[in-house]
């Protein structure tokens, strides 16, 4: 069955994904207050990129997503399941 199969390759990115990538599949789009509780609410999200709280503007951008994903890259490797 083709749906099952893209079911659980959906959700297999969705868990080994980081939080960038559930950055740019689900909160991209939310306001900026939305956002900002978002953010509030999940302080340890995006703990392991670069980027200060009071910038999360910046992460609409796709140039400056794609500088993190090769700084977090570079620095820390990607992780492995």
């Amino acid at each position: 069955m083709q749906i099952d199969k893209n079911c659980d390759r959906k959700l297999s990115e969705f868990i080994n994904g980081d939080d960038l990538d559930f950055y740019e599949e689900y909160t991209i789009n939310l306001s900026d207050k939305e956002q900002q509780e978002f953010f509030t609410d999940n302080p340890d999200f995006m703990q392991g990129f670069p980027i200060s709280r009071n910038k999360i503007y910046l992460l609409r951008d796709p140039i400056f997503r794609g500088i993190l994903r090769k700084i977090k890259e570079h620095v820390g490797g990607k992780e492995q399941c």
